[in-house]
């Protein structure tokens, strides 16, 4: 999510790891409707208020005959803090009564809610407001007789403020006011009895690991903390000097002024091995720092990324605390409090950083910009200074590490052009879909996706530094840290058509805050420094410091090693073999499903085209260690969500450790790679107007123009055009358009004049081919290659009669590869 310290900012997108249920709540006898007789009534309405302790992320069946935690009678339904419900966070509510209408009528109703509710009167839905959001309202209609009519609102509150407020507008009113307590009733009489403790909905299967975040440490790891007692750090660096002593900065940062320079950096000795709290020592070398992102130690010599600059810090008498700040180098920084240097990576001669956009408070991208060329990743040189710009695109991309073959990978944060986290691999001149005003160095190159989607609250939130294991059981994987969703994930990276792409598993959580720095220790240990903030930066329950190691113990563990794309599925390969009982109907054991994502410049941003797929075939090898699945209907550039409920047991009896895996499968091997076939197939396409409903404009890029005379857009406006989102950046070199004759119909009605444009923005538009007197049935334009996202058509003579009809039956757009 980034860096957001004081109000809270909800994502729409739906998270796995809590309890994603269909339906309604819990019901209780519903009161009577109109006209017919109802118990004895007094003004208000019941509030009753469930302590279900899992953050929902949609509105939840409720278990029955549960009682609540809080039941009392309101007289109107116009609550707005936890002093209203009894609770904070985390709970399921329910508003019951009657509503007593004295005019029959329309009615008009809007319901506020912090999070999702929905409004049912006469047991008919009237208002659907589900989902993670702020107090927003949502309006409905109804129409309604003289009588009573039974009234329920249901409600859930994940984090952050709470509340349901109902308002109408009666017949012949011009506006909202709070449904008063006369119209309200609710049973008389009643005993109202309530009981603590946890309440649950139903269809509750999921469990650590199984459909929710892990809980514990992996058991393949021993934990170790490192902090002495009183020492509360908030790790933004870490690298060891040549004896073994741990070097670290810390944030020094709190709020959103972006004017605090209280980072610090510390030498910590006997973090190596078997130590413990009581055996670390601590010496502070520095201080007064601009909130620092990253630290490497080269020769000897430790050097900070502050927001501005890159730090050198320089010791003249041999004491190791810094006499000296000598700046390396400087970037643009325009003082906004999201504007930070992550880091720090070194190759020599260069260093590595990446820069984070301004934003507001909130999280929407600063429009414009107050500083140029911020969501980059930079190349500093050491002796010179020379800062070069490698790669843009990003937001908040929070995590730099070493990947496969040397490369740079770096996690960005879920934001604007960003509808959830992602991993990226970093070569210079990409552009990663994050555009700015003013443009940034690469907005107008073509958009290079993700090696991983990171699904939002699913298995990341905000995540940080990725860690290339060099050996073990998850050798060549990268281990992501992540300050909101805790714990350690766990990525599996392998090549399709020259490009990373691959698969996220859970590792671990049971640590002590959200992890913002993971690091190889000397001693082979994975080191891990905490961070977080007041308001959503830092793990819910967690500290907002800290500092611990994970080392391998050798325990062995019953978990999915890794996953590969197949032509016609995926192989799971796990570190043990499958018991019988597990192999037994193996198909059936795995669900799957399947969406991708649509940035946009608003923040965040939903599943899209999400589908259940059909596992056809499950094979298990002869060593019994991998499934081969065949699934029907995958398809390219999308997220494949792959689960394995328990129980499922290897043949030692262990239950599997995490049962999901989230592939990104940008391609399908022994399919062309991108930018071979027609971009524009059956992408999103407008038009001016249409001659007809049954011909509209995505009838051009359906890829058929055998489907008779309405296989066509057709349009008789004045101003005649077709445009087709790409969906992002391509290198586009040839268009081909089908006209008239292409589709069986008069030759004579082939598209004389026209011109095709291209754009990146969807805004500015430069005209690539200009055609005039054409009688072809087919035209094919090509032209030197450019970066496109929208293509338009632009129409200026229809036809070479008088007929005013434009006739296109196929726009095709194709890449340079």
């Amino acid at each position: 999510m980034g860096i957001r310290l004081l109000r809270r900012f909800r994502s729409p997108v739906r998270a796995a790891a809590a309890l994603v249920l269909a339906g309604g709540l819990w019901a209780v006898p519903a009161p009577a409707g109109a006209g017919t007789a109802a118990a004895e009534q007094e003004p208000g309405v019941t509030l009753r208020v469930f302590d279900v302790q899992v953050p929902l992320n949609e509105l939840c069946t409720l278990k029955p005959g549960q009682t609540p935690n809080v039941d009392k009678l309101m007289p109107t339904i116009n609550w707005t803090s936890a002093a209203d419900f009894g609770f904070e966070d985390h709970f399921v509510a329910q508003a019951l009564g009657n509503l007593n209408i004295s005019q029959s009528g329309s009615y008009a109703f809007r319901l506020t809610s912090d999070d999702g509710s929905r409004l049912t009167i006469d047991n008919s839905v009237v208002i659907n407001h589900d989902g993670l959001h702020g107090p927003t309202p949502k309006e409905g209609t109804a129409t309604l007789a003289a009588g009573l009519h039974p009234l329920r609102i249901d409600h859930f509150e994940r984090t952050g403020g709470q509340q349901i407020t109902l308002e109408w507008k009666t017949p012949g009113s011009s506006s909202f006011t709070v449904v008063p307590n006369s119209a309200l009733s609710t049973d008389a009489g009643v005993v109202r009895v309530t009981a603590p403790g946890r309440k649950e909905c139903e269809g509750v299967t999921d469990s650590p690991g199984d459909g929710l975040p892990l809980t514990g440490v992996h058991p393949g790891f021993t934990l170790t903390n490192l902090r002495p007692a009183g020492f509360q750090p908030k790790v933004t660096g870490m690298d060891w000097l040549a004896d073994g002593r741990l070097v670290i900065s810390t944030w020094g940062g709190n709020d959103q002024s972006g004017t605090s320079q209280a980072g610090e950096v510390y030498i910590l000795t006997n973090t190596g091995g078997a130590t413990g709290p009581g055996s670390v020592t601590t010496k502070k070398i520095a201080g007064n720092l601009k909130e620092p992102m990253g630290l490497k130690v080269v020769d000897g010599v430790v050097h900070v990324s502050e927001k501005q600059r890159l730090t050198r810090l320089v010791d003249t008498n041999g004491d190791e605390v810094a006499d000296r700040y000598d700046t390396v180098a400087t970037w643009p920084y325009g003082g906004n409090f999201h504007e930070f240097a992550f880091g720090l990576l070194y190759q020599a001669p260069y260093f590595y950083v990446n820069l984070s956009v301004s934003i507001n408070y909130g999280g929407a991208t600063t429009n414009p910009q107050p500083a140029p060329n911020r969501g980059t990743t930079i190349r500093v040189h050491r002796d010179t200074g020379a800062v070069s710009y490698v790669a843009g695109g990003l937001r908040t991309p929070h995590g730099i590490g070493w990947g496969p073959e040397d490369g740079i990978f770096v996690t960005d944060n879920q934001g604007g052009w960003l509808p959830s986290s992602k991993l990226l691999h970093i070569k210079q001149d990409r552009f990663f879909n994050h555009y700015m005003n003013p443009a940034g160095p690469f907005d107008a190159k073509p958009v290079t996706p993700p090696v991983l989607w990171m699904p939002q609250n699913e298995i990341a939130n905000s995540p940080s530094a990725p860690l290339l294991m060099p050996t073990g059981v998850y050798a060549g994987q990268l281990l992501i840290g992540d300050v909101t969703y805790g714990g350690l994930q766990r990525a599996f990276l392998e090549k399709v058509n020259g490009e990373y792409q691959g698969a996220l598993f859970r590792l671990t959580q049971g640590l002590e805050a959200g992890v913002s720095e993971v690091h190889l220790g000397p001693d082979g240990a994975i080191y891990l420094g905490g961070l977080g903030a007041d308001g959503n930066w830092g793990q819910e329950g967690k500290l907002r410091y800290g500092l611990q190691k994970l080392s391998p113990n050798g325990t062995a563990v019953f978990d999915i090693r890794a996953m590969r794309a197949t032509a016609t599925g995926f192989d799971l390969e796990y570190t043990q073999p499958l018991s019988n009982q597990t192999a037994a109907d193996l198909a059936a054991r795995y669900k799957v499903r399947q969406w991708r994502y649509v940035p946009t410049a608003d923040y965040g941003g939903p599943k899209v085209d999400e589908e259940t797929l059909t596992v056809t075939s499950a094979v298990l090898s002869a060593d019994r260690k991998t499934v081969s699945l065949a699934v029907a209907g995958r398809k390219a550039g999308h997220v494949v969500h792959v689960r394995s409920p328990r129980p499922f047991s290897s043949e030692t009896g262990q239950s599997l450790w995490s049962t999901e895996a989230w592939y990104t499968l940008n391609a399908i091997p022994g399919t062309p790679p991108p930018g071979a076939g027609n971009l524009a197939l059956n992408r999103p396409a407008v038009a001016d107007s249409s001659c007809d409903t049954s011909e509209g404009p995505a009838k051009a890029v359906n890829g058929s123009v055998s489907g008779g005379n309405s296989d066509k857009w057709c349009s008789k406006g004045a101003t005649k055009y077709l445009q087709i989102d790409l969906g992002a950046n391509h290198n586009v070199n040839r268009f081909v358009v089908k006209h008239a004759g292409a589709g069986g119909e008069s030759t004579d009605w082939n598209t004389r004049d026209f011109t095709i444009a291209t754009s990146v923005d969807g805004t500015t538009w430069s005209t690539r081919a200009t055609v005039t007197g054409n009688t072809a049935s087919t035209t094919t334009h090509t032209i030197a290659a450019v970066a496109a996202r929208h293509v338009r058509l632009n129409i200026t003579a229809p036809t070479s009669t008088t007929d005013p009809a434009a006739r296109i039956y196929e726009f095709e757009v194709y890449g340079a590869g």
